[in-house]
Formats: structure tokens, sequence, C-alpha cells
């Protein structure tokens, strides 16, 4: 008889964050319940003083693996999920912690609809606040309602909200193009059809969701976000100028691989202006220096 394959496998990437790590842990087997869970830990640093090496010993069965280099998060996850076993599997940050039912919420949910390729659920900051996760790929329209700000005049128009994906108030199942990778589930057959991250073209962070969440979906899935399960992502509200640039990078980096160049060019042209009224607001000088790099970028175009 086959060995029958655990529920879910669950990929966690661990770097210089053993506190965070082992509260993510603890959350995830508190509420595992009946689900066979995998659970595999990537530590992507040395471990001299053996922080790593005693976190593993708390979870005696999850499967560490050791770097001898660091890698960038897309390298990290696709070491995991090359080795996972799971029906489903679930990339999932460090920085998170699984709230009651929502491992079973995503997994029923998927079993449900076969032709979800990817589900995610509501994120919530750690003072109990609403984290947008849901977006559609960038596109002039919403763009250029986003840099305007006009988006605030069609915030009680569900429509609109739904093309621009800037007020969607996350409280209905929806199909947005893209999730935030802090946490999603991927059905098996999807990520052996379409493979893992993008490594060579996102080798830090940021980018690599949105174009892995633009595969699935041009190979015929779809994409669901389920409010029902809820987890907590301690990411900070405010983000650091080199996480900021990173993120002006990564988005130029998937709209020209993925969008036309027509499509690229303008999206860029009305989000210079956005970053350009920033660079003018912004009081800080490394914020200024940050929009002026993302500036540069947006113009040059391809990396």
């Amino acid at each position: 008889m086959a060995e029958q394959r655990p529920d879910l496998s669950i990929c966690i990437v661990n770097h210089d964050t053993p506190a965070l790590t082992r509260a993510c842990l603890r959350s995830i087997f508190a509420t595992a319940g009946e689900l066979a869970l995998e659970v595999f830990v990537v530590n992507n640093t040395l471990d001299p003083d053996g922080a790593f090496g005693a976190l593993m010993r708390e979870f005696p069965s999850v499967h560490a693996i050791q770097n001898a280099a660091p890698l960038g998060f897309a390298a990290n996850q696709n070491q995991m999920l090359r080795r996972a076993s799971g029906r489903y599997l679930m990339p999932l940050n460090s920085d998170t912690m699984i709230h009651p039912g929502a491992l079973q919420t995503l997994v029923a949910f998927m079993d449900a609809h076969p032709r979800i390729g990817l589900a995610g659920p509501k994120l919530m900051y750690a003072d109990g606040r609403l984290q947008p996760s849901c977006r559609n790929f960038p596109a002039l329209l919403p763009a250029f309602m986003e840099v305007t700000g006009l988006w605030r005049r069609f915030r009680g128009n569900r429509w609109m909200a739904r093309y621009v994906a800037l007020c969607d108030p996350h409280t209905d199942t929806t199909e947005p193009d893209w999730l935030s990778g802090a946490c999603y589930i991927v059905r098996r057959e999807v990520y052996e059809r379409v493979g893992g991250y993008d490594a060579d073209l996102f080798p830090g962070m940021y980018g690599e969701d949105v174009e892995w969440c633009w595969r699935i979906r041009r190979a015929g899935w779809r994409i669901a976000f389920v409010p029902e399960a809820t987890v907590t992502h301690l990411e900070s509200q405010s983000i650091a100028p080199d996480r900021l640039y990173m993120m002006y990078e990564g988005s130029v980096k998937f709209m020209d691989k993925c969008c036309s160049p027509a499509q690229s060019f303008g999206v860029r042209m009305v989000a210079s202006v956005g970053v350009l009224l920033r660079w003018l607001r912004a009081r800080d000088r490394c914020e200024r220096a940050t929009y002026r790099r993302a500036l540069r970028l947006l113009l040059a175009g391809k990396r």
C-alpha cells in the first residue's frame, strides 16, 4: 500500500529570528488538530550560539535544513518545496501566528474547490487590525487612481473597489490576482505543473509571490482569498527605506517580465509621479534618498 501523504507541508525560513520562529511553530502545532502535518525550517544563517539547534530540539518532528551560506527567500522556499510531500504546500513567514482553525479551514476550502490553485487567509497586524493581503496585478487605471487619490471617492463602489484593489474590505471570499506570500496554501498539482518561485529573477525578497500567482493563473488555476481563516502577521506597518526600495524593484521586475512593454511603461510612468510626490513630502534624508533611487529605477525600467 502506498504511503499516505501528509495533508499539509509547511515551509518556514529562519533568518536570525529564533524567537519568532519558535512562536510560529508553537502556533502551528497548537492549532493543527487532526491534520497530518509535515514542517520544514531552513536556517539561513550560521548557528554559532546554538540557538537554531536548541529550537529544533524543542520541535523534534520538524525537518531542519542548515544552509552553508545565506540564500534569498525564493531559493530557500524552493529547497523546502522540493522536499515536501504533502497534498498541499504552505510557504509561511516566520513572523506569523496561526489562529485556531485556520489550517483546517484552508485545507477544507481547497478540498471543496478543486479549481482553486492557491488560497490565502485574512492577515492581521499584531494589534488586531486588518493587514491588506490581496491585490490585482499592476495596471494603468489602478495606478492612476492610487497616485491621484481618486480611489477614495469610490470606497462605496464594490466594483471599483475590487478593480482597484485598494479599499477591498477583506470580508468576503474573493478571487484576486495575487495574495501576500506571508501565508498561503498551494495545491501540489499546481506546484508540479508550474514549479516553484523564480529565484533567478527574485534573488532577495519582494515580488516572487506576485510572479508565482501570475504563473499559476496563467496555467488556468484560480486564486482565492478565504477570510474565515485568520493569521497574524507581525510585519511592521512602517517600511524601512531598504525594504521600500526592494518592493519597488520587485514590482519593476514583475512588470518587465509579465506585462506588455506598453503596459509596463504606462504603469511605471504613473508610479513615478507618485514616487516624486512622496519624495517632495519626505523629510527624512534616508527616505528621500530611497525615493530618488526608486524614481531612477521606475524611469529606467528593466533590471
